[in-house]
C-alpha cells in the first residue's frame, strides 16, 4: 500500500491502467514519469517486452485504488455546457463551418468534447448536418460543421474464438502442444488452451501455423503468404515485501519479492515496418485475453496485407528501375557504335583528303619548270607519292558500314550516366 496520498494525476493514470481500455505503454510517453512513481510505490509493475514496458496493476494497486474511490468525496458536478455547445453552433455557421483552436491544454481538450457531446445529445445540430473534430490528444484542434450525415464508423465483425474450457491432452493442437508458454505452472494449463484455439482459427483463415524457430522466445508462429509473425507469452508479475529476512515482527522490511500476477499477455514482434500498430493483447479488468483473439487474428492479416503491399511497390519500383537500366544500356550500345562509325568516317575523310591533297601537289610538282636531271629525280618522286595516295585513298575500295566492335561492359560505362553496366544499379 502506498505510504502517501497520491495526487490527482498519478489517480488518473491508475485508473486508466486497471480500468481503462487502452493499455499504458512506453508509447504514452507523456505518462512515463507517473508511471515510475507509481511503480516506486508498488502499485503497478512495468514488465518489458521486445524492448518495450507495458504498465500492470498490482494487486495494491488495485486495492489502493477501490479504497480511494470508495472513500473520495463526491466530486461536485461539472456546470452545465448546454449554453457553451449552443454557443459553438452559432460560431460555427459564423465562421463559415470551421472553427480553429491553437495547441490547447488537456482540460480545454476534455472540455471542449463535453461541449461537442452536448451539442450532439441535446440535438442542436442544424438538420442535414454533422459535427466532426481532429486533434483530440494532440496538436491542435479543429471542429467542423459538415453538411451530410456523420460518416458510419466501420465495426469489426462480431466474431469469436471459442477457447474449451477443458481441454484433454490427446486433443491439444500440435503447434500448441509444443509451444514453450513463460508462466507459471497455474498458467500453464489456460495458456495453452488459448494457444489450441489460435492455431485451429488461424488454420480456419487458412493461415499456417508453427513452431518458433530454436532458440526464439516466441511460442507460435503465424505464417501468411510469405509473412511469418512470432507471437510471445508474457505473464505479468507484481512486487511485495519479502518477508523471509525479517527475524522481527518490529523489524522493517525493505526487500522486495516478485510475484506472478496470473494475467496473461500476446504480443507480436515489435517491427518499425507497422510502428504505431497494436501489438500487446491481454487480461485487464473489462475482458479476458480471450476475448481479444479475434482482433490479435485481423491484426495479423492486417500485417500480412501492408507487407504484400509493401513486397508488391518494391518489385514494381525494382522493374521499374530494371526497364531504365536496359534502356540505358541500349542507348549506350547504340551511342557507342554511333562514336565508333563517326572515328571510321572520319579516319576515311582524312585520308582521302591526304591523298587527294598529295597528287594535287604531285601535279604542281609537274607542272614547275625545272632542268632534265632534275626532272628525272622529282618523276620518281611523284611516281612513289601516286602511289601511295592510292593505298591511303579509300574512295576506290567503296568503303561501306564498319563492322560493329566486340563491346564489353566497361566500353559502356562511359555512355551510361551513373548506371553500372554489370547490374540495374547507379554507382
Amino acid at each position: 500500500m502506498a505510504r502517501n496520498k497520491l495526487n490527482e494525476r498519478q489517480l488518473d493514470v491508475l485508473r486508466r491502467i486497471c480500468h481503462g481500455e487502452t493499455p499504458v505503454t512506453s508509447d504514452d510517453s507523456g505518462l512515463a514519469t507517473t508511471v515510475y512513481a507509481l511503480r516506486n510505490r508498488g502499485l503497478v509493475t512495468m514488465p518489458r517486452a521486445d524492448g518495450r514496458w507495458s504498465a500492470v496493476p498490482t494487486e495494491a494497486g488495485r486495492q489502493h485504488l477501490a479504497h480511494t474511490d470508495t472513500t473520495l468525496a463526491p466530486r461536485p458536478s461539472a456546470p452545465s455546457t448546454a449554453p457553451e455547445a449552443a454557443e459553438l453552433i452559432t460560431r460555427l455557421q459564423q465562421a463559415g463551418g470551421t472553427l480553429h483552436i491553437t495547441n490547447p491544454t488537456p482540460d480545454e481538450r476534455a472540455h471542449w468534447r463535453r461541449v461537442l457531446h452536448a451539442a450532439r445529445a441535446d440535438h442542436l445540430v442544424p438538420d442535414g448536418h454533422h459535427l466532426q473534430h481532429t486533434g483530440r490528444d494532440k496538436g491542435d484542434l479543429t471542429i467542423t460543421l459538415r453538411p451530410g450525415p456523420p460518416p458510419r464508423r466501420s465495426t469489426p465483425p462480431n466474431e469469436t474464438v471459442p477457447v474449451p474450457d477443458d481441454l484433454p491432452p490427446e486433443t491439444v493442437h500440435p503447434a500448441a502442444a509444443s509451444a514453450p508458454i513463460p508462466t507459471c505452472p497455474d498458467c500453464q494449463p489456460r495458456a495453452r488452451r488459448i494457444l489450441h484455439a489460435l492455431c485451429h482459427a488461424a488454420e480456419a483463415k487458412n493461415f499456417t501455423v508453427s513452431d518458433p524457430e530454436t532458440g526464439s522466445a516466441a511460442s507460435l508462429v503465424i505464417t501468411i503468404g510469405g509473412s511469418s509473425f512470432p507471437l510471445s507469452f508474457h505473464e505479468g508479475s507484481y512486487e511485495v515485501p519479502d518477508l523471509s529476512g525479517a527475524k522481527y515482527a518490529w523489524q522493517r522490511v525493505t526487500a522486495r519479492t516478485t510475484r506472478p500476477s496470473h494475467e496473461l499477455e500476446l504480443s507480436l514482434e515489435h517491427t518499425y515496418a507497422h510502428r504505431g500498430r497494436r501489438s500487446h493483447w491481454g487480461d485487464r479488468q473489462r475482458w479476458r485475453l480471450e476475448d481479444k483473439l479475434p482482433a490479435l487474428l485481423r491484426e495479423i492479416a492486417h500485417r500480412a496485407h501492408a507487407e504484400y503491399e509493401r513486397l508488391q511497390a518494391q518489385q514494381r519500383r525494382e522493374e521499374e528501375t530494371r526497364q531504365r537500366w536496359l534502356t540505358a544500356m541500349q542507348q549506350a550500345r547504340t551511342a557507342l557504335l554511333e562514336d565508333h562509325r563517326l572515328k571510321a568516317l572520319r579516319t576515311q575523310v582524312q585520308a582521302w583528303q591526304e591523298a587527294t591533297a598529295i597528287r594535287a601537289y604531285c601535279d604542281a610538282l609537274e607542272d614547275h619548270p625545272t632542268t632534265t636531271e632534275v626532272a628525272e629525280a622529282t618523276t620518281a618522286w611523284t611516281t612513289w607519292a601516286r602511289a601511295y595516295a592510292d593505298r591511303i585513298d579509300p574512295v576506290p575500295q567503296n568503303p561501306g558500314l564498319p563492322d560493329p566492335p566486340t563491346i564489353t561492359p566497361e566500353d559502356l560505362r562511359p555512355y551510361l550516366r551513373g548506371w553500372s553496366p554489370y547490374e540495374p544499379k547507379r554507382r
